[in-house]
């Protein structure tokens, strides 16, 4: 792996290290200030919506807390395969505070071009998320597993 790869590599670990601590306006530096976030439907959502998600977020689950499994490199991309662990003690889309605990896996792939983010792509599984909220019967999560 050259030395590229090595440095967005540990950009990207830095960056989740910032959103460990809950950090909103220091993950947002390492962010370039065109940079684009796609989700499971490919739009393209812009940086400064993405703050204010993220941002909701952390308040409704702020003892957030990303484990990483695995990091790949290649080129200008960075690879991750995170769990997500938090407690939902804040309304989130509607949902009140439930005091459960989640843990979800997340995939993403970010695009790291002079040393900052200027594209992100991540897929979490939403449909787990709510089950263990209770918003879901159990039933349904086994059958789109």
């Amino acid at each position: 792996m050259g030395s590229t790869e090595q440095a967005n590599k540990a950009l990207v670990r830095e960056l989740i290290d910032t959103w460990n601590r809950g950090d909103l306006a220091a993950m947002t530096r390492f962010w370039s200030p065109d940079m684009v976030h796609y989700g499971r439907d490919g739009e393209p959502l812009p940086g400064t919506d993405v703050a204010a998600e993220m941002a909701r977020f952390m308040n409704a689950f702020p003892d957030l807390r990303l484990t990483v499994h695995a990091m790949v490199a290649e080129g200008d991309l960075v690879a991750t395969r995170l769990t997500v662990e938090a407690t939902h003690k804040g309304e989130y889309l509607g949902v009140p505070a439930t005091g459960r605990a989640v843990r979800v896996p997340l995939l993403g792939q970010l695009r790291v071009v002079d040393g900052a983010v200027v594209e992100h792509w991540g897929v979490a599984d939403g449909l787990y998320l709510l089950e263990q909220l209770g918003l879901l019967p159990p039933e349904l999560l086994r059958a789109t597993a």
